[in-house]
Protein backbone atom coordinates (compact mmCIF):
# COMPACT_ATOMS: atom_id res chain seq x y z
CA UNK A 1 0.00 0.00 0.00
CA UNK A 2 2.80 2.56 0.98
CA UNK A 3 6.08 2.28 -0.39
CA UNK A 4 8.71 -0.37 1.69
CA UNK A 5 11.37 1.86 2.10
CA UNK A 6 9.17 4.51 3.59
CA UNK A 7 7.26 2.17 6.12
CA UNK A 8 10.69 0.75 7.26
CA UNK A 9 12.39 4.74 7.83
CA UNK A 10 8.90 5.34 9.71
CA UNK A 11 8.90 1.53 11.99
CA UNK A 12 12.93 2.09 12.35
CA UNK A 13 12.47 5.89 13.97
CA UNK A 14 9.68 4.73 15.95
CA UNK A 15 10.99 1.82 17.13
CA UNK A 16 10.95 2.61 21.08
CA UNK A 17 7.68 3.25 21.07
CA UNK A 18 5.90 0.74 19.15
CA UNK A 19 7.86 -1.55 21.93
CA UNK A 20 6.38 0.60 24.36
CA UNK A 21 3.03 0.33 22.64
CA UNK A 22 3.15 -3.09 22.59
CA UNK A 23 3.92 -4.10 26.13
CA UNK A 24 1.02 -1.83 27.25
CA UNK A 25 -0.83 -4.72 25.08
CA UNK A 26 0.38 -6.94 26.96
CA UNK A 27 0.14 -5.78 30.48
CA UNK A 28 -3.90 -5.16 29.48
CA UNK A 29 -4.12 -8.62 27.69
CA UNK A 30 -2.52 -9.76 31.28
CA UNK A 31 -5.29 -8.10 32.94
CA UNK A 32 -8.54 -8.97 30.91
CA UNK A 33 -8.77 -12.39 29.35
CA UNK A 34 -10.33 -12.63 25.93
CA UNK A 35 -10.04 -9.13 25.13
CA UNK A 36 -6.71 -9.29 22.68
CA UNK A 37 -8.77 -8.06 19.75
CA UNK A 38 -10.35 -4.88 21.93
CA UNK A 39 -7.23 -4.15 23.54
CA UNK A 40 -5.47 -4.31 19.69
CA UNK A 41 -7.87 -1.90 18.48
CA UNK A 42 -6.95 0.27 21.05
CA UNK A 43 -3.27 0.37 20.36
CA UNK A 44 -4.54 1.40 16.72
CA UNK A 45 -6.93 4.24 18.06
CA UNK A 46 -4.22 5.85 20.31
CA UNK A 47 -1.21 5.25 17.54
CA UNK A 48 -3.72 7.03 15.12
CA UNK A 49 -6.06 9.53 16.94
CA UNK A 50 -8.96 7.72 15.55
CA UNK A 51 -11.95 7.27 17.36
CA UNK A 52 -13.07 3.77 18.70
CA UNK A 53 -16.61 2.47 19.96
CA UNK A 54 -16.60 -1.08 22.04
CA UNK A 55 -20.23 -2.55 21.56
CA UNK A 56 -21.11 -5.34 23.73
CA UNK A 57 -23.65 -6.73 26.20
CA UNK A 58 -23.22 -4.89 30.10
CA UNK A 59 -20.51 -6.81 31.78
CA UNK A 60 -18.21 -7.32 29.45
CA UNK A 61 -15.81 -5.07 30.93
CA UNK A 62 -15.69 -2.01 28.07
CA UNK A 63 -15.47 0.73 30.61
CA UNK A 64 -12.91 -1.22 33.00
CA UNK A 65 -10.67 -1.90 30.49
CA UNK A 66 -10.63 2.06 29.00
CA UNK A 67 -9.81 3.13 32.59
CA UNK A 68 -7.48 0.35 33.22
CA UNK A 69 -5.63 1.84 29.68
CA UNK A 70 -6.44 5.75 30.89
CA UNK A 71 -4.99 4.74 33.85
CA UNK A 72 -1.84 3.01 32.63
CA UNK A 73 -0.88 6.36 30.38
CA UNK A 74 -1.32 8.43 33.39
CA UNK A 75 -4.43 10.63 32.63
CA UNK A 76 -6.75 9.28 35.07
CA UNK A 77 -5.38 9.88 38.58
CA UNK A 78 -6.04 6.19 39.98
CA UNK A 79 -6.18 2.44 39.00
CA UNK A 80 -9.44 1.02 38.56
CA UNK A 81 -8.21 -1.74 40.89
CA UNK A 82 -7.99 1.23 43.61
CA UNK A 83 -10.70 3.09 43.01
CA UNK A 84 -13.45 2.14 45.70
CA UNK A 85 -10.30 2.92 48.05
CA UNK A 86 -9.28 6.41 46.72
CA UNK A 87 -12.70 7.21 46.56
CA UNK A 88 -13.52 6.15 50.50
CA UNK A 89 -10.04 7.80 51.33
CA UNK A 90 -11.39 11.23 49.70
CA UNK A 91 -8.67 11.07 46.67
CA UNK A 92 -10.90 12.23 44.16
CA UNK A 93 -8.78 14.63 42.50
CA UNK A 94 -9.86 15.20 38.81
CA UNK A 95 -7.06 15.68 35.98
CA UNK A 96 -8.56 17.50 33.20
CA UNK A 97 -6.63 15.56 30.36
CA UNK A 98 -8.90 12.62 31.02
CA UNK A 99 -13.44 13.23 30.34
CA UNK A 100 -15.53 10.58 31.16
CA UNK A 101 -19.68 11.07 30.92
CA UNK A 102 -22.53 8.29 30.90
CA UNK A 103 -25.24 9.86 28.29
CA UNK A 104 -28.76 9.25 28.30
CA UNK A 105 -31.47 10.59 26.52
CA UNK A 106 -31.35 13.61 29.10
CA UNK A 107 -27.89 14.81 28.87
CA UNK A 108 -27.74 18.31 27.81
CA UNK A 109 -24.65 19.54 25.95
CA UNK A 110 -23.79 21.82 29.33
CA UNK A 111 -23.28 18.80 30.85
CA UNK A 112 -20.05 18.26 28.60
CA UNK A 113 -19.19 21.31 27.74
CA UNK A 114 -19.87 23.95 31.18
CA UNK A 115 -22.55 25.24 32.47
CA UNK A 116 -22.56 29.55 31.75
CA UNK A 117 -21.33 31.03 35.28
CA UNK A 118 -24.08 32.75 36.49
CA UNK A 119 -22.09 34.77 38.35
CA UNK A 120 -20.71 36.62 35.66
CA UNK A 121 -23.91 37.31 33.89
CA UNK A 122 -25.16 39.05 37.12
CA UNK A 123 -21.49 40.86 37.28
CA UNK A 124 -23.01 44.70 37.43
CA UNK A 125 -19.56 46.14 36.38
CA UNK A 126 -18.88 43.51 33.45
CA UNK A 127 -21.85 41.06 32.85
CA UNK A 128 -20.24 38.32 30.60
CA UNK A 129 -22.13 34.97 29.51
CA UNK A 130 -19.38 32.46 29.90
CA UNK A 131 -19.13 29.07 30.02
CA UNK A 132 -17.21 26.90 33.75
CA UNK A 133 -15.28 25.16 31.44
CA UNK A 134 -12.72 23.67 33.95
CA UNK A 135 -12.76 19.86 34.05
CA UNK A 136 -15.18 19.78 30.35
CA UNK A 137 -14.73 17.58 27.58
CA UNK A 138 -13.17 20.19 25.52
CA UNK A 139 -10.18 20.60 27.56
CA UNK A 140 -9.60 16.87 27.70
CA UNK A 141 -6.99 15.04 25.65
CA UNK A 142 -8.75 11.55 26.34
CA UNK A 143 -12.36 11.57 26.37
CA UNK A 144 -14.56 8.35 27.05
CA UNK A 145 -18.54 8.43 26.34
CA UNK A 146 -20.43 5.41 27.77
CA UNK A 147 -23.54 4.12 26.24
CA UNK A 148 -22.72 7.09 23.98
CA UNK A 149 -25.70 6.42 21.25
CA UNK A 150 -28.34 6.91 24.01
CA UNK A 151 -28.06 10.43 23.50
CA UNK A 152 -30.40 13.41 22.31
CA UNK A 153 -29.63 14.80 18.85
CA UNK A 154 -28.55 17.98 20.75
CA UNK A 155 -25.76 16.07 22.35
CA UNK A 156 -25.08 14.45 19.22
CA UNK A 157 -24.99 17.39 16.92
CA UNK A 158 -22.62 18.90 19.29
CA UNK A 159 -20.31 15.40 19.15
CA UNK A 160 -20.29 15.32 15.64
CA UNK A 161 -18.37 18.63 15.38
CA UNK A 162 -16.50 17.97 18.57
CA UNK A 163 -14.90 14.53 16.50
CA UNK A 164 -14.94 15.75 13.10
CA UNK A 165 -12.78 19.03 13.50
CA UNK A 166 -11.69 18.56 16.96
CA UNK A 167 -12.76 22.01 17.83
CA UNK A 168 -15.16 23.48 20.25
CA UNK A 169 -17.90 26.05 18.35
CA UNK A 170 -19.47 28.10 21.35
CA UNK A 171 -21.62 31.31 20.06
CA UNK A 172 -19.78 31.55 16.82
CA UNK A 173 -16.53 31.14 18.23
CA UNK A 174 -14.20 28.12 17.79
CA UNK A 175 -11.76 26.77 20.17
CA UNK A 176 -9.34 24.44 19.46
CA UNK A 177 -9.09 21.33 22.08
CA UNK A 178 -6.53 19.16 22.96
CA UNK A 179 -8.21 15.96 22.40
CA UNK A 180 -6.10 12.90 21.62
CA UNK A 181 -8.10 9.82 21.88
CA UNK A 182 -12.04 9.34 22.24
CA UNK A 183 -13.25 6.21 22.93
CA UNK A 184 -16.96 5.37 23.27
CA UNK A 185 -19.00 2.61 24.52
CA UNK A 186 -22.17 0.93 23.65
CA UNK A 187 -25.08 -2.15 24.27
CA UNK A 188 -25.47 -2.28 20.35
CA UNK A 189 -24.89 -0.79 17.38
CA UNK A 190 -27.13 1.93 16.69
CA UNK A 191 -30.31 1.00 14.57
CA UNK A 192 -31.65 4.27 14.29
CA UNK A 193 -31.19 6.34 10.66
CA UNK A 194 -30.08 9.27 12.44
CA UNK A 195 -27.16 8.21 14.23
CA UNK A 196 -25.41 7.08 11.01
CA UNK A 197 -23.31 10.12 11.07
CA UNK A 198 -21.53 9.84 14.53
CA UNK A 199 -21.38 6.07 14.27
CA UNK A 200 -19.59 6.70 11.28
CA UNK A 201 -17.36 8.73 12.91
CA UNK A 202 -15.93 6.00 14.98
CA UNK A 203 -13.28 4.42 12.63
CA UNK A 204 -13.15 1.65 14.46
CA UNK A 205 -15.66 -0.84 15.57
CA UNK A 206 -14.70 -3.68 18.17
CA UNK A 207 -17.70 -6.16 18.99
CA UNK A 208 -17.05 -7.70 22.44
CA UNK A 209 -18.91 -10.78 23.71
CA UNK A 210 -19.20 -13.07 27.04
CA UNK A 211 -16.99 -15.79 27.19
CA UNK A 212 -17.62 -18.73 26.10
CA UNK A 213 -19.44 -21.69 28.28
CA UNK A 214 -16.73 -24.06 28.26
CA UNK A 215 -14.64 -25.02 31.03
CA UNK A 216 -11.08 -23.46 30.49
CA UNK A 217 -12.24 -20.52 29.39
CA UNK A 218 -14.39 -19.33 32.12
CA UNK A 219 -11.53 -20.77 34.39
CA UNK A 220 -9.60 -18.34 32.70
CA UNK A 221 -12.18 -15.57 32.86
CA UNK A 222 -12.42 -15.74 36.81
CA UNK A 223 -9.22 -16.07 37.43
CA UNK A 224 -8.57 -12.60 34.98
CA UNK A 225 -11.54 -11.07 36.46
CA UNK A 226 -11.25 -11.89 40.31
CA UNK A 227 -8.00 -10.49 40.38
CA UNK A 228 -8.72 -7.48 38.59
CA UNK A 229 -12.08 -6.47 40.58
CA UNK A 230 -11.05 -7.92 44.14
CA UNK A 231 -6.85 -7.19 43.98
CA UNK A 232 -5.81 -3.44 45.48
CA UNK A 233 -2.13 -4.41 44.62
CA UNK A 234 -0.27 -2.12 42.37
CA UNK A 235 -1.49 -2.21 38.80
CA UNK A 236 1.29 0.19 37.09
CA UNK A 237 -0.47 3.26 37.30
CA UNK A 238 1.46 5.82 35.12
CA UNK A 239 3.68 3.00 33.84
CA UNK A 240 3.52 3.91 30.47
CA UNK A 241 2.92 8.19 30.82
CA UNK A 242 5.20 8.55 28.55
CA UNK A 243 3.56 7.09 25.26
CA UNK A 244 1.17 10.00 25.15
CA UNK A 245 4.03 12.79 23.90
CA UNK A 246 5.89 9.46 21.58
CA UNK A 247 2.59 9.07 19.76
CA UNK A 248 2.21 12.38 18.97
CA UNK A 249 5.81 12.61 17.62
CA UNK A 250 4.70 9.43 15.87
CA UNK A 251 2.05 11.07 13.83
CA UNK A 252 4.11 13.89 13.71
CA UNK A 253 6.10 11.60 11.27
CA UNK A 254 3.50 10.33 9.38
CA UNK A 255 2.60 14.42 8.52
CA UNK A 256 5.85 15.28 7.59
CA UNK A 257 6.92 12.24 5.52
CA UNK A 258 3.87 12.54 3.86
CA UNK A 259 3.77 16.29 2.85
CA UNK A 260 7.99 15.78 1.95
CA UNK A 261 6.60 13.18 -0.58
CA UNK A 262 8.67 10.60 1.12
CA UNK A 263 5.37 8.54 1.76
CA UNK A 264 2.82 7.92 -0.88
CA UNK A 265 0.61 5.18 -1.74
CA UNK A 266 2.28 2.63 -4.06
CA UNK A 267 0.24 1.56 -7.29
CA UNK A 268 1.90 -1.94 -7.41
CA UNK A 269 1.88 -2.66 -3.99
CA UNK A 270 1.17 -6.23 -2.40
CA UNK A 271 -1.92 -5.30 -0.55
CA UNK A 272 -4.02 -3.25 -3.14
CA UNK A 273 -4.90 -6.58 -5.03
CA UNK A 274 -6.74 -7.21 -1.85
CA UNK A 275 -7.83 -4.35 -0.86
CA UNK A 276 -9.91 -3.80 -4.19
CA UNK A 277 -11.33 -7.24 -3.75
CA UNK A 278 -12.05 -6.76 -0.39
CA UNK A 279 -13.71 -3.67 -0.67
CA UNK A 280 -16.10 -5.26 -3.24
CA UNK A 281 -17.00 -8.01 -1.48
CA UNK A 282 -17.69 -5.80 1.82
CA UNK A 283 -19.93 -3.72 -0.43
CA UNK A 284 -21.67 -6.38 -2.01
CA UNK A 285 -22.13 -8.52 1.41
CA UNK A 286 -23.93 -4.83 2.78
CA UNK A 287 -21.69 -5.14 5.02
CA UNK A 288 -20.66 -1.47 4.45
CA UNK A 289 -20.45 0.98 2.29
CA UNK A 290 -16.90 1.77 2.51
CA UNK A 291 -16.64 5.03 1.63
CA UNK A 292 -13.91 6.69 0.21
CA UNK A 293 -13.33 8.64 3.81
CA UNK A 294 -13.25 5.37 5.36
CA UNK A 295 -10.51 3.87 3.09
CA UNK A 296 -8.33 6.42 3.37
CA UNK A 297 -8.41 6.86 7.07
CA UNK A 298 -8.27 3.50 7.14
CA UNK A 299 -4.93 3.51 5.37
CA UNK A 300 -3.21 5.35 8.34
CA UNK A 301 -4.85 2.01 10.61
CA UNK A 302 -3.39 -0.60 8.12
CA UNK A 303 0.02 0.68 8.33
CA UNK A 304 -0.12 1.02 12.10
CA UNK A 305 -1.18 -2.67 12.30
CA UNK A 306 1.77 -3.73 9.68
CA UNK A 307 4.33 -1.62 12.10
CA UNK A 308 2.88 -3.15 15.25
CA UNK A 309 3.10 -6.72 13.25
CA UNK A 310 6.94 -6.00 12.37
CA UNK A 311 8.10 -5.15 15.92
CA UNK A 312 6.02 -7.92 17.44
CA UNK A 313 8.26 -10.39 15.07
CA UNK A 314 11.34 -8.19 16.06
CA UNK A 315 11.99 -7.89 12.08
CA UNK A 316 14.33 -5.63 10.37
CA UNK A 317 12.19 -3.85 8.26
CA UNK A 318 8.86 -3.33 7.55
CA UNK A 319 6.13 -3.08 4.66
CA UNK A 320 2.49 -3.32 4.58
CA UNK A 321 1.71 -6.73 3.37
CA UNK A 322 -1.70 -8.61 3.14
CA UNK A 323 -2.35 -9.83 5.93
CA UNK A 324 -2.46 -6.14 7.86
CA UNK A 325 -5.12 -5.65 5.23
CA UNK A 326 -7.61 -7.56 8.18
CA UNK A 327 -7.80 -4.94 10.68
CA UNK A 328 -10.45 -3.17 7.98
CA UNK A 329 -12.23 -6.36 8.68
CA UNK A 330 -12.60 -7.02 12.38
CA UNK A 331 -12.85 -3.06 13.49
CA UNK A 332 -14.08 -1.26 10.28
CA UNK A 333 -17.71 -2.98 9.13
CA UNK A 334 -20.79 -1.66 10.06
CA UNK A 335 -22.33 -5.31 11.28
CA UNK A 336 -20.63 -8.16 12.37
CA UNK A 337 -21.45 -11.54 10.55
CA UNK A 338 -18.71 -14.14 12.10
CA UNK A 339 -19.67 -16.63 9.22
CA UNK A 340 -19.15 -14.10 6.11
CA UNK A 341 -15.92 -13.03 7.66
CA UNK A 342 -14.18 -16.52 8.17
CA UNK A 343 -15.27 -16.94 5.01
CA UNK A 344 -13.77 -13.81 3.27
CA UNK A 345 -10.37 -14.19 5.18
CA UNK A 346 -10.05 -17.41 3.32
CA UNK A 347 -10.63 -15.81 0.07
CA UNK A 348 -9.08 -12.98 0.34
CA UNK A 349 -6.31 -15.62 1.55
CA UNK A 350 -5.88 -13.04 5.07
CA UNK A 351 -6.36 -16.47 7.31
Amino acid sequence: MFTPAAVTAIYKSNRAMLDRVLDLEKALIGRFYGMEEAVRCMMLSAMTGEAMVMIGPPGTAKSRLIRAFCSLIGVLDHDPRQQDTATLAGATRKDERYFEYLLTQFTEPSELFGYFDLSKLMDPKDPRLERNVIGQMQRAEVVFLDEVFNASSAILNALLTFMNERKFHDRGVVYPTPLKMLFGATNHAPREEGLGAVYDRFLLRCRMENAPAGHDALSRLLSAAWTETHSHADAGQGHFKDLPGTLQTYRDTIETMTTEGKLVVDPLGKALPQLAAMVAMVRSRELSEMSNRRLVKFSAIVLAEALLRSAQAKAAEAEVLPRDLGVILTYGLDQGDPGALSKMRQELLLA
